[in-house]
Parts: C-alpha cells; sequence; structure tokens
C-alpha cells in the first residue's frame, strides 16, 4: 500500500475550529513588537485615592516544584545565586527538593574548596546515573551504539566516576555531573518512545512531526558565567575532557558559534557592560525593499511552449499550435491542450472528439501510473469523480484528479498546476484542487498555476496578498508548522482554494454574508498580544481590500460588489479571522482595551452595566477556541483603568461569568500574570500600581505537559529584559525581582535581554542602555 494515503477527513467545517484551539491560544504569548504607551499615565494620586485590592498569597500549582523541567530551572537558578554569593531559593514547607538538585551544593563546595566537594560530586553523580541508567536502559548485557543514548550515559558516567585530582579534577567530575544530572532530568520529561532518538550529546530530537516537538532542544544546565573567573583553564580542561557532551559549558551569553570561545566569555564575565556589542547574536540582513514586479508583457510570436500557458488567454490563436505539437510530447501536454481546447474553442462534435482522445491518453497514462504506486483505488473512488467528457466543466474534475494524483501528469514533482488562463476562462474547474481526504493524500490533487508558476491575474494585488496571509501566521500560532498529524496538508488545500477563489473566481463570494467586524477584531481582546498583532494586521488588511476594491471593479464589479467581495476575502483567505461574533458595542473588556475616557468607564460601572453577561457572548465563542486572558492583563495597556477597575465590587462566584477577575496576580490558563503582561508590553505605570496592590514579583509561567511553552518559567522580568525599557526593569529590580532565576530552559533575564533567550535582543534600548541594562542584569 502507497504511503501517500491518508486518512478520510471529518467535514472540513469543522477544521476553522481545529486550527484556533491548537494555533491561536499559542500566539497570545509569541514575542511582537508592542505599541508604544500612551501620553500620560495614572496618576500616584488616582492610585491612592482607589480602594487597596490585595492579591491572593499564590498557591503552588500541581507540577510546579517536582516536575522535571521546573527541576532544571530551579538548579540553574540555584547555581547563578551560590555564584553571585546568594542563598538559593528555599522551597515552600512541605515541599520536598528533587534528590538531583544536591547538585547546587556540591557546586557551592568546588567553588569554596570545601574538601567535602568530591564526596558530593560523588553523591549526585551516583543518583544521576541510576536514574539516568533507568531512563535509557543502560544495562551490563547492552551494546551502546555510537552517540546514543547508552553511549553518552556510559561515557559521561565514567568521566564523573573518575578519582578527582587537584582543582582541574574536580572541575571535569563537576562538569560532568552536571551532564549527568541535566539528562536525567531531560529524558524523565517526555515519553520514553521519543528519547529513543532523542541526542543527548546534541540535546536534540530524532524524530520531529511538528514545531513543537523540540520543546527540548538545546535543553542543557550551565555553569555561571562567573564561575570562569580565575577558574579558566580548569573549565577549558573540562570542555576538552568531555569532548562532544560538554555542550555549552558555561551559561555566559555568547552566539551559538562561540559556546566556547573562552576569551570573549572571561571578557563578558569581568565586564558585561563593556561587552554587550561582542555577544549580541547577528542580526539577520533585513530583506531588501524590492520594487514590485512588472506584468509580464505579451511575447512577440511565435511562441514556444511556456508562452502559451501563460498568455493563452490573451492570444488563444497564437497559444494553439505550440500547444498542440506539446500534446504530441508528453501527457502534461495532452493534458494542457484538452483543457485549451475547453475553455477557448467553441464546443463542437470535432473539437469535442479531439479531447476526449487527449483525454483518453492522459486517463492510460493515469492508469498506468497509479497500478505502478499501488493507487489504483483512485479509478474507482467516488469523490474522485472519473466520468467521460462531455463537454460540460463537471467532466473534466475527475480527470483532473486522477491525473495529477497518480502522477500520471504532473508539473512540479508531486502534482498538476491548472494553467491559469484556463482557470479565468472556465472557474468551475477549481473545484478540482479542493481536498477530498483531510491528510497527506490531498497534497498530490491538482492546484491552482495562478500561483504555481502557470500563469497570472493581470493588475491583481498578490503583493498585498502575501504579506497579509504571512502576518497572520504569528496570530495562528504557525498552526500548520505545529499541527501533529499530515490533515495538515488537508487543511493548507482548504485554505489555497479560498485564496485562489480570491483570485478567480470573486463573485463567489458574494453570496457569502459580510462580518461585521475587521479580521480578528474580536480575537484582538483576548490578549494584549493579540491586541498589538491585532494592530499591524489591520493595517495590512486595510491596504489590501482597498486594493482589491479597484482590483474587482476592473473586471466587472460595481463597487458596492467589489467592497462586499474584498472584505469577505480577506476573512476567506486566513484561519480564525471571525473568531467569535462581532465584538460587543459596549462591555468593560472593550472599553478597557480601547482606551475609553476614564469618565466612560466609570460611568458604565456605575450604571451596572458590567453585570450584563450576555453583553460577552462573541468574546465567551472566541475564548472557546483560542483561551481569553483575565481583564487584569488588557487593562495594563491603559492604566487610568486599573483603578477604576479595583473600585469594583464583585462577589467570587460572579467573576468568571462578568469577566471581573481583578486580582493583580490572576494567571491566565499558562500562568503569565498581570505584570508580566505589563513588562511585556512596557506599562511602567501598570506595573507600579500591579506592585503596589501586592502583585508577586517573582511568579513564573506554568502549565504542565504544555509544550507550546517551549520555554517555561518565565518571569515579568525575563519579559521586561525582552521588551521593556529601563524604567521598567528597575522598577521590577526595586521591587525584589529575581535576575537570577531561570527558564526550562536555563536562560535568565540577562539572556532574554541580549537575545540568547526565545526571543530577539531587547529592541526598545539604545547601545547605551543595553549596557546599562546588562550590568544590571548580570
Amino acid at each position: 500500500m502507497s504511503l501517500r494515503f491518508g486518512l478520510r477527513a471529518r467535514a472540513y467545517a469543522s477544521w476553522s475550529s481545529l486550527v484556533l484551539a491548537a494555533g491561536l491560544v499559542a500566539a497570545c504569548d509569541k514575542p511582537a513588537s508592542g505599541p508604544t504607551p500612551p501620553a500620560g499615565s495614572a496618576s500616584a494620586a488616582a492610585s491612592a485615592s482607589a480602594p487597596l485590592r490585595l492579591a491572593k498569597p499564590p498557591e503552588p500549582r500541581p507540577g510546579e516544584y517536582d516536575e522535571a523541567r521546573r527541576v532544571l530551572a530551579r538548579i540553574q537558578g540555584n547555581l547563578e545565586r551560590v555564584a553571585a554569593g546568594k542563598e538559593p531559593v528555599k522551597l515552600p514547607a512541605g515541599v520536598q527538593a528533587h534528590p538531583l538538585e544536591a547538585l547546587v551544593g556540591a557546586y557551592k563546595a568546588v567553588l569554596d574548596g570545601d574538601p567535602s566537594a568530591a564526596d558530593k560530586l560523588a553523591a549526585v553523580a551516583t543518583e544521576a546515573q541510576s536514574k539516568l541508567d533507568v531512563l535509557v536502559g543502560n544495562k551490563p548485557e547492552v551494546k551502546p551504539k555510537d552517540g546514543d543514548t547508552v553511549d553518552y550515559a556510559r561515557r559521561v558516567g565514567a568521566i564523573a566516576a573518575a578519582k578527582a585530582e587537584g582543582p582541574e579534577g574536580t572541575m571535569i567530575r563537576l562538569v560532568a555531573t552536571m551532564r549527568l544530572v541535566d539528562a536525567a532530568l531531560v529524558l524523565a520529561i517526555d515519553e520514553a518512545y521519543r528519547n529513543e532518538t532523542y541526542n543527548l550529546f546534541k540535546r536534540s530530537e530524532g524524530f520531529i512531526m511538528r514545531e513543537t516537538d523540540q520543546f527540548r532542544d538545546g535543553d542543557w544546565l550551565r555553569l555561571p558565567c562567573r564561575t570562569i573567573l580565575g577558574r579558566r583553564a580548569l573549565v577549558e580542561a573540562a570542555a576538552k575532557r568531555l569532548e562532544k557532551a560538554a555542550g555549552p559549558v558555561l551559561g555566559c551569553p555568547t552566539p551559538k558559534d562561540r559556546m566556547l570561545d573562552f576569551d570573549l566569555m572571561e571578557r563578558f564575565a569581568k565586564d558585561p557592560a563593556a561587552t554587550v556589542a561582542d555577544v549580541l547574536p547577528k542580526k539577520p540582513e533585513p530583506p531588501k525593499e524590492r520594487p514590485a514586479p512588472a506584468e509580464p508583457e505579451v511575447p512577440a510570436e511565435p511562441w514556444d511552449r511556456d508562452a502559451a500557458i501563460w498568455f493563452m488567454g490573451d492570444k488563444p490563436d497564437a497559444a494553439e499550435k505550440p500547444l498542440e505539437a506539446a500534446s504530441k510530447k508528453d501527457v502534461v501536454g495532452k493534458l494542457d491542450y484538452a483543457l485549451f481546447l475547453h475553455a477557448f474553442r467553441p464546443q463542437s462534435a470535432a473539437r469535442d472528439a479531439k479531447i476526449k482522445k487527449l483525454l483518453g491518453d492522459v486517463e492510460k497514462a493515469s492508469r498506468a501510473a497509479a497500478k505502478k504506486h499501488e493507487d489504483e483505488f483512485l479509478l474507482s473512488d467516488s469523490s474522485i469523480d472519473l466520468r467521460a467528457y462531455d463537454g460540460t466543466d463537471e467532466s473534466l474534475l475527475g480527470i483532473l484528479r486522477v491525473a495529477s494524483s497518480s502522477e500520471g501528469a504532473t508539473t512540479t514533482s508531486s502534482f498538476y498546476g491548472i494553467p491559469c488562463a484556463v482557470l479565468l476562462a472556465r472557474p468551475k474547474l477549481l473545484e478540482s484542487t479542493t481536498p477530498l481526504f483531510g491528510g497527506n493524500r490531498d497534497n498530490f490533487l491538482p492546484r491552482s498555476g495562478c500561483s504555481w508558476g502557470r500563469g497570472f491575474v493581470r493588475g491583481f494585488p498578490d503583493r498585498e496578498l502575501n504579506a497579509y496571509t504571512s502576518a497572520t501566521e504569528d496570530a495562528d500560532g504557525h498552526f500548520y508548522l505545529n499541527y501533529g498529524g499530515t490533515g495538515r496538508f488537508g487543511l493548507a488545500a482548504a485554505l489555497k482554494l479560498q485564496e485562489q477563489t480570491l483570485l478567480i473566481d470573486p463573485k463567489k463570494f458574494l453570496d457569502r454574508p459580510a462580518p461585521a467586524m475587521a479580521p480578528y477584531e474580536t480575537w484582538s481582546y483576548m490578549t494584549p498580544e493579540s491586541r498589538v498583532m491585532f494592530e499591524n494586521l489591520s493595517r495590512l488588511a486595510e491596504d489590501l481590500e482597498k486594493k482589491l476594491v479597484v482590483h474587482y471593479q476592473t473586471r466587472g464589479l460595481d463597487e458596492k460588489q467589489a467592497k462586499h467581495v474584498a472584505h469577505v476575502g480577506l476573512f476567506e483567505v486566513v484561519w480564525g479571522a471571525a473568531c467569535g461574533d462581532a465584538p460587543p458595542p459596549r462591555s468593560l473588556r472593550k472599553l478597557v482595551t480601547d482606551g475609553a475616557p476614564a469618565a466612560e468607564i466609570r460611568a458604565f460601572i456605575e450604571k451596572g452595566e458590567h453585570k450584563d453577561a450576555a453583553r460577552l457572548a462573541p468574546f465567551n465563542k472566541c475564548a472557546a477556541h483560542t483561551g481569553k486572558d483575565p481583564l487584569m492583563h488588557m487593562a495594563v495597556l491603559d492604566p487610568a483603568a486599573l483603578p477604576i477597575l479595583w473600585e469594583i465590587s464583585v462577589e467570587p462566584q460572579e467573576e468568571s461569568e462578568l469577566d471581573l477577575a481583578l486580582d493583580p496576580n490572576e494567571p491566565n490558563e499558562f500562568g503569565k500574570t498581570p505584570l508580566m503582561a505589563a513588562a511585556q508590553q512596557n506599562r511602567v505605570e501598570s506595573a507600579r500600581l500591579l506592585l503596589e496592590r501586592g502583585a508577586a514579583v517573582d511568579r513564573t509561567t506554568f502549565k504542565t505537559r504544555d509544550f507550546k511553552l517551549g520555554s517555561d518559567a518565565r518571569t515579568a522580568l525575563m519579559y521586561a529584559a525582552a521588551r521593556g525599557s529601563l524604567p521598567m526593569i528597575r522598577l521590577l529590580l526595586d521591587a525584589g525581582a529575581d535576575k537570577y532565576a531561570a527558564d526550562t530552559k536555563g536562560r535568565t533575564a540577562l539572556h532574554y535581554l541580549l537575545g540568547h533567550g526565545p526571543v530577539p535582543t531587547n529592541p526598545v534600548l539604545s547601545p547605551t542602555e543595553l549596557a546599562e541594562a546588562a550590568k544590571l542584569l548580570s
């Protein structure tokens, strides 16, 4: 049986909900360029006059202290604290430390020159080795293969167990023990079957179907950067001894290609501010702004085959001779010529006989190809709808599907591209590209040549459409990359069909109702980040819509029709643009997010309108697919609204129903707090107000086994380091933020600042400010 088979899909109508659920939630925490904070802010007087609403004390979340990823983050943070001469963080009463956290005490003993260091390292190594052996199946009878997990366990275990002689031997044992510890924890994170292909030497997944499958990539513990001071030769010796198992030994922020540049790391450890420019990642070259390519001109005659495909709609007579000649050379030529005759020659008995003869040859070749690929089911599958040609468009749909899917006639490695001019003349043929199988099989159905190098739609704003659809990938959380199955091919084909309908058959959208909102408008009220993305998407959508209206008027639609089609098209060509119904004209969430005047918000509350739960139906409908941050998160966008919201008195049982969770520590579904949102959006005044009301400065993001959060355990300071100003960073540090805390990748706020975490270098700070911030966070 061919591996190209895909499972039959459920109804395609349900797939948009699937995309929303899988994609848009992930987008909520995706870094994006935040808007400039509004001029003016809530005053201290307003803050003081509002009733104090103290935050609830943080409660432990299931798995917060014992999940392997969290243990990794805690060990890294405590190593950083010890290196800075600080005490490790204390665990809450009743919470037991993980046995492998003893690495921190062993590290401190090494730094202090404590004679007990060797014994402490040995105890940790023994514990880690035993756990690792179980995870990798390391038994005496097992013969390791070079580079597999057993090979790693034995190589590193032997180094960790070797007798430590002098400072150099102790440092080698320390690094080897650290590598046993992080290996045991990394493998404990995921299922056993995933560990079989995980590369411990490179810390990378061997089996990947989606981006989120790589959530463990780059998971290492690192010795704090300060470790190199006075110990450079020892650290270099350890890296050399462990060879390919060494990984990034030190946690100094350095470019990926300089992880073992000990000279650079030593300079950074001595003076971070002076070395910032040397450790920043290389910025990718910005794409050069290119003018929109001029549309191709109709070439002089006689034409070759390619010119005939591109311009048959302009001059059918010039195209016929080269197409007829091509039909005598290959199967693609036969299908091209048959479609040309069908689209551009009047129906007659002679024309139909010629087309039937050409299609008979195409079908014969397709049957042979189907047999070769063991895909003979195509010829009898009812959804393919293979039938004899009778002069109608419908009678061509089946042969197009069979010819493409069987590889009997393909213009690329896997499908046949229908000439664009044919589709413009006979839009019905676009139906042959409709996905049928809900899986990989849809990848082999025919496609529109308008997007695959077989013609173009004259005057269509392709550039603006590409800019808009590309930008929406951030909004849907890069759904296709993260969808865990071959169904994504069917989804992609379904969406591409809508895009091609916009190009080829726009009148088809006239019967579809126009949404009473902008694309992604309701979704923009779900999280502060979605609001930021919406502002960019709106600019792109408005530009595209204007140009579509002009274009459609040149194709026979009146202005009203053109506006209708263009607006509908903005929703049809992307996933999730119509999340929920149109936003309610008035609701507390909308007023706060839109930055309504304080007097208007207060009047809305005083009238009791905020207690009308029915107003929230559109938001709840969208949130069912995407999730929704608490109102406090949205309020950080307008600090003037915070004191007003804290005046509201609400019963706890009504909070959820009325969207009135107003606690300053109210987390979203993955543990992000309003303070983190304020830090991410650089809303300094909002952060100050939240702190005054008891916002916990060192809460962390957290959701058990949510691997979309590749870098979990983020703190407000990490968000500020990534996107905040110096005043924001200082505010959090003055409030006691822990700059040594690490996320589950072992990255601290300093890494986030300098672009060595999951986000680019802080875009808000000037080079001078960046150096100052690096000094503050070191």
